[in-house]
């Protein structure tokens, strides 16, 4: 194993700051400005790079995707004439990659898992007619495209099964997934820190930025505290779970580095404060639960809870210089899932439950087909509105998709269940995916079908970093 130096940790940070602070002085394309030619050519010179590493057959291409989904995140940062980098990337590695497989006649590499290949062809299949039927139907085009595109992802799970095979890859990857954690709770608060005290307000340049750009959502609740969102903490919750399950299961585990990263993930989850989010969370810990580890389980939810109720109250109290402690907050929302009349996202949820269903009645089997809204009364906007979140997940799958979509999906899932049955921790992260998917479209979302992909490629023969490659200043060769 080689030691890698500070300035390749800190080459992580500075990916991860430095494509945040470049897409706000040179922005793509949103709603209220054009895009940045800077913007356009750094994206498209970052294509040509990759292109060029991978027809050398040159691992640096693949860390550099790498590198832009897991420290790029979910957010829009860069572009090429209207269309994120990370299409290009998807595009133009998947061909190389297919190309150069097929010329090398490594056919079993797509079919010594025939399983998993049927499964896919069956998915592309029914989103290829749903997204037909989506546009004979006069969907905008634009939805429509925007809900395939995801499922395109799902490709990336031959190349991964290949990179996992390489010590190096694994490693840098892991170190930047630690990376990316550290720095999204330090995002986080910087733009909590910032809100609260007046430094930047609602709809300001930095606002539209965080929202059009990064992806994200900032609710002012009246007191000085902001609730922040962002799309790639979609994954938040099963991250933490496959952190505290190598905590509870492995006993050579260098664990500092876990439980920092458990921390950072918590106290972002004190932020963020999503409802079905901390119901996934205590599903998954609940999960874990086995009694023969039930003393180590136990300490470690206490502790796990102990420090979200000690982060959540110092945040509040800190975000309200000293006037709340935010858990008439938390109630609320946790009160919300049993009342949502309780709460104005709650009961608009609950508003449009009867128009998704009135679509599902239509077209049960295959649904209305992709790029689909829905119509409903706003409580929060005063008037009806038409969305394509349906806030309903598994539902949103069956108006679109149809009870023949769903059932797919259910197979996929279904499968990879009885292949990471043996890793309890992998097994968590997608229970409380599958949990998160009631009300968010979690295993549709770029970052869970990326997540799902990786799963199905690991394997028994393909260990995660050990507890020497735990640290972020580690990576093999």
């Amino acid at each position: 194993m080689t030691q890698i130096s500070k300035k390749q940790i800190y080459l992580y940070i500075a990916i991860y700051f430095g494509i945040r602070i470049f897409s706000y002085f040179f922005s793509p394309a949103t709603p209220l400005y054009f895009a940045n030619p800077v913007n356009w050519i750094v994206s498209t010179t970052i294509l040509l790079v990759v292109v060029y590493f991978l027809l050398k057959k040159d691992i640096h291409g693949w860390l550099l995707i790498a590198s832009g989904m897991v420290l790029g995140g979910a957010g829009s940062f860069l572009e090429i004439k209207g269309i994120y980098l990370r299409t290009f990337l998807l595009v133009f590695s998947i061909a190389i990659f297919t190309y150069q497989t097929i010329k090398e006649k490594k056919y079993n590499i797509f079919l010594e898992n025939k399983t998993i290949l049927f499964a896919f062809l069956a998915l592309y299949t029914i989103v290829g007619m749903s997204a037909l039927r989506g546009y004979y139907a006069g969907h905008n085009l634009k939805l429509v495209i925007a809900d395939t595109l995801p499922y395109l992802f799902f490709l990336y799970y031959f190349p991964i099964k290949e990179l996992l095979k390489s010590e190096k890859f694994r490693k840098a990857v892991f170190n930047m997934l630690i990376v990316a954690v550290i720095c999204n709770f330090v995002f986080v608060y910087f733009t909590l820190v910032a809100f609260s005290s007046g430094i930047f307000v609602l709809q300001d340049s930095y606002y539209h930025w965080f929202r059009d750009v990064a992806s994200g959502k900032i609710t002012d609740y009246g007191t000085g505290f902001f609730r922040i969102l962002l799309n790639e903490q979609l994954l938040l919750v099963p991250l933490f779970l496959w952190l505290f399950a190598k905590q509870i299961y492995s006993e050579n585990t260098k664990k500092i580095v876990f439980i920092i990263s458990g921390m950072a993930l918590l106290a972002v989850l004190s932020i963020n404060i999503t409802r079905i989010y901390l119901v996934g969370l205590a599903v998954g810990i609940l999960f874990l639960f086995s009694f023969k580890n039930w003393k180590r389980w136990l300490a470690y939810s206490a502790g796990a809870l102990g420090f979200f109720i000690i982060a959540f109250t110092l945040t509040h109290l800190g975000a309200t210089k000293g006037k709340s402690l935010g858990w008439e907050y938390l109630g609320l929302r946790l009160q919300s899932i049993a009342m949502p009349q309780t709460e104005d996202s709650s009961l608009s949820r609950l508003l449009l439950l009867p128009k998704i269903m009135e679509k599902i009645k239509a077209h049960p089997l295959l649904g209305n087909g992709l790029g689909d809204t829905v119509t409903a009364y706003s409580p929060i906007f005063k008037a009806n509105i038409t969305t394509p979140h349906f806030d309903w997940g598994y539902l949103e799958i069956i108006a679109e998709m149809g009870v023949l979509g769903l059932m797919i999906w259910g197979l996929i899932i279904g499968y990879l269940i009885l292949k990471i049955k043996q890793n309890r921790g992998l097994l968590a992260s997608v229970i409380a995916l599958l949990v998160i998917n009631i009300t968010s479209p979690a295993l549709f979302h770029v970052m869970g079908i990326i997540l799902i992909a990786y799963f199905f490629s690991v394997n028994k023969a393909t260990p995660l970093p050990n507890s020497q490659a735990t640290s972020p200043m580690a990576i093999g060769k």
